[in-house]
């Protein structure tokens, strides 16, 4: 498109009769080859639709309202006692007029306000972000609650205050609905706001409890590796090293500069965003209008495997000592500042501790990260999906309020109104009964207790599963054969805990049970992060009377998301366990173990007597040899002839 750089009046006209729909830049506007007349008017109409949205909402608003100021203009001129409800019809156009441009208004005013917090208050308050995150998701819904309240607001000065004195009672009953029912639409846009941000906070809450944990190793991995990668450099002779990103060319057109930096906002936050959701802070900071940032390369690399791997080669290139295969803490020292810092750092990558790392353990540590981090997104979008269903059920509770509203706006009988809804509800109960406490035991299932995510390995009785997928009446499960299970949350809510058995000596007394329990239970809500305040002994059974079976279970009150901090639990809660077992004098079947005994004990598995006998005899004392009194009497023939102490008895040997 082709045309003078100066300003000329009808420069645009005149494209205006070359403008091509097919290429328009909104995809609603646009229109294929012949579906449109080609007429100079119509090729005008759509190119003010397509060069920009105050264009398109002059036509949108414009025309609408000047067609409903005909009425008012006839009740001007040519008919000016004419009323509708005892009201001019000029006060019908302006009431029309207001409604209309009123929700051009609101939806502009909900628009431009996420804008406008985030200039202001999101500069100062870091912590605002995610809040107008949901102005942005719920600007549809601010736009509505906004429009009810100023068309149920305006009716009332200029339609019911202009209104004839002597209107009639079938004109004031008419205008009084009117207003009620104004008032009724209000009410029921409130709710739909009130809904929806419910919805927001659950998933935003869900969201920082769920993933605090997660998130926060993530974002300190990120931020280690954005600090290496900003102190590191392009590999010269290597070709399996992440490269730096086009710089770009300078341009000095103010259009041109605010154009890239709001193009390395959007791409900035897409990539943020991708790996938390909206309920994690920008983690870009200051950098966040640099598209080529050092924030902005390494969460890029994070997305994909390859750059990923070619990211860890870059940094262990980077920093290791000419002619070293390994890398030290003391070579990434300097850039954290204290040795700290520069430890914590390096535990990141030194997984088994020697004090060094390789290349193929910075690979490695950084492929967790990326696994990580998409572990996260498939989390956050299988509960985000459950969050829609959730607000799918909230939706068609809405509808029933909103009648409820209605109703009673309309002066209809409120007590006669509840009585039929509880008759027809009650009704229903016995059908529905079921279903709602389902949907409930598994919104507390996902929502509050939440005991895995989607790649977690989940022990259950029937075996061990992997996580699929996480909807909201039911779980997806792969085993080890490949095959999908599914299970309903309802039956998975039960198995929270983990069965703990233990046995205790038969004179174990009551008391000391009760003592155990007391004891157990201050410790469960003393670590309430962990577990969930509640603790209970079951006396299960007493085999052959010789001993006391005891059952328990380990309430854990996160998900089962790292199996390092789960077993972590574990074994603190046990070794509490053993304490004040300790503690109550609740011994093993055994007794009370000797602190004085060393050594190994002696156990037979066959019958007493025979070994006691035979251990008597080993026992007896022998008799000593002596030597014979006549000694040795030899003969030339090969004989031996032996005197015994006794001179009367001879052995010969022949």
């Amino acid at each position: 498109m082709s045309g003078s750089n100066s300003w000329d009046l009808f420069a645009g006209a005149r494209r205006a009769a070359r403008f091509d729909s097919a290429n328009a830049s909104q995809a609603h506007l646009a229109f294929a080859d012949g579906d449109i007349p080609k007429t100079p008017l119509v090729r005008f109409y759509n190119y003010l639709l397509n060069v920009s949205i105050v264009t398109r909402w002059f036509l949108f608003i414009v025309p609408p309202a000047c067609l409903l100021w005909v009425p008012g203009i006839l009740g001007l001129t040519k008919f000016p006692d004419a009323t509708i409800w005892s009201v001019k019809l000029v006060w019908w156009s302006v009431w029309l007029s207001v409604a209309w441009v009123g929700w051009w208004g609101s939806l502009a005013f909900s628009m431009l306000l996420p804008v406008f917090v985030r200039a202001t208050l999101g500069v100062v308050a870091v912590g605002l972000r995610q809040y107008i995150e949901w102005l942005t998701a719920l600007k549809r819904y601010i736009s509505l609650f906004g429009w009810t309240l100023a068309i149920w607001v305006s009716f009332q000065p200029v339609i019911n205050a202009h209104k004839s004195a002597d209107a009639s009672s079938s004109s004031r009953t008419a205008l009084s609905f009117i207003s009620r029912l104004l008032f009724g639409l209000y009410i029921c846009a409130a709710v739909l706001l009130f809904e929806k941000f419910s919805v927001q906070w659950i998933a935003t809450k869900f969201h920082e409890d769920s993933y605090s944990e997660r998130i926060s190793h993530q974002k300190f991995a990120v931020n280690v590796l954005t600090t290496l990668y900003r102190f590191s450099h392009d590999i010269p002779g290597r070709m399996d090293t992440l490269k730096d990103g086009p710089a770009g060319k300078i341009t000095t057109d103010p259009r041109r500069i605010v154009k890239r930096a709001l193009k390395g906002v959007r791409s900035v936050a897409k990539t943020t965003t991708t790996v938390f959701g909206n309920v994690a802070s920008e983690i870009a900071g200051s950098s966040i209008l640099q598209p080529n940032s050092p924030q902005a390369m390494v969460q890029t690399a994070l997305e994909s495997t390859n750059k990923t791997r070619l990211l860890a080669r870059r940094l262990f290139y980077s920093f290791v000592q000419p002619n070293a295969d390994v890398l030290y803490v003391t070579d990434i020292y300097h850039l954290f500042g204290n040795q700290m810092d520069a430890d914590l750092a390096f535990t990141l990558f030194d997984k088994d501790g020697n004090g060094d790392v390789s290349r193929d353990e910075m690979e490695i540590a950084c492929l967790e990260l990326h696994r990580e981090q998409l572990s996260l997104e498939r989390s956050i979008a299988d509960i985000d999906s459950a969050v829609g269903r959730l607000d799918n059920i909230l939706m068609s509770l809405w509808v029933l309020i909103a009648i409820l509203i209605i109703a009673v706006t309309l002066e209809a009988q409120l007590a006669t109104l509840v009585t039929a809804a509880g008759t027809f509800i009650l009704g229903l109960s016995w059908l529905i009964g079921g279903s709602l406490s389902e949907v409930l035991t598994s919104i507390i299932f996902l929502f509050i207790k939440h005991p895995f995510d989607v790649g977690d390995r989940v022990d259950l009785t029937t075996g061990s599963y992997t996580v699929k997928q996480i909807d909201l009446l039911s779980t997806i499960f792969l085993d080890s054969n490949g095959t999908l299970v599914q299970a309903p949350n309802t039956q998975l809510s039960t198995m929270m805990s983990e069965p703990f058995v233990f046995d205790v000596a038969f004179d174990t007394t009551f008391e000391q049970i009760e003592e155990l329990r007391k004891k157990m239970l201050e410790f469960v809500s003393a670590n309430g992060r962990d577990y969930q305040p509640t603790f209970d002994i079951v006396v299960s059974d007493i085999p052959a009377q010789e001993k006391m079976t005891l059952s328990t279970s380990i309430m854990y009150k996160s998900n089962w998301q790292q199996g390092a901090i789960k077993s972590r639990r574990r074994n603190k809660w046990i070794c509490a366990m053993k304490q004040y077992l300790a503690e109550c004098e609740i011994y093993g079947p055994s007794g009370k173990p000797d602190p004085e005994s060393k050594g190994p004990q002696e156990y037979t598995l066959v019958p007493w007597d025979e070994v006691k006998h035979k251990k008597d005899a080993l026992a007896m004392p022998m008799p000593s040899p002596t030597m014979p009194s006549g000694g040795w009497q030899l003969s030339g023939d090969g004989s031996a002839e032996f005197s015994a102490c006794c001179p009367t008895s001879r052995f010969l040997s022949g």
